[in-house]
């Protein structure tokens, strides 16, 4: 999991979570799973996700993205809060720290 703000994207923790598809068919209750350890995230990014997945994270109050599936991690969570906050500028790919 990762936090960005103004001064920059940085991690802040892991959270393990299950493999919703598997073998290309999902599980409906893995998707319950996956949406239990994601509480209190806003936005997933995703290299690729189908539509019940999808509209059920929807549904949780998650966005999800798969724009940025080819980026590194730290260019696509700032490209997606730059896109939110409506910024034209960069936000620094990691914050300094203390």
């Amino acid at each position: 999991m990762f936090e960005v703000d103004a001064e920059g994207v940085r991690f802040a923790f892991h959270r393990r979570c299950d493999n919703y598809c598997v073998g290309g068919a999902g599980e409906e209750d893995r998707l319950d799973r996956v949406i239990a350890a994601l509480e209190g995230i806003d936005t997933v990014l995703c290299a690729r996700i189908g539509d019940c997945p999808r509209e059920t994270l929807a549904a949780a109050g998650i966005t999800v993205s798969a724009e940025h599936a080819f980026d590194y991690i730290e260019a696509g969570v700032g490209a997606v809060y730059r896109a939110r906050m409506g910024l034209a500028g960069g936000v620094p790919a990691r914050a300094d720290s203390a």
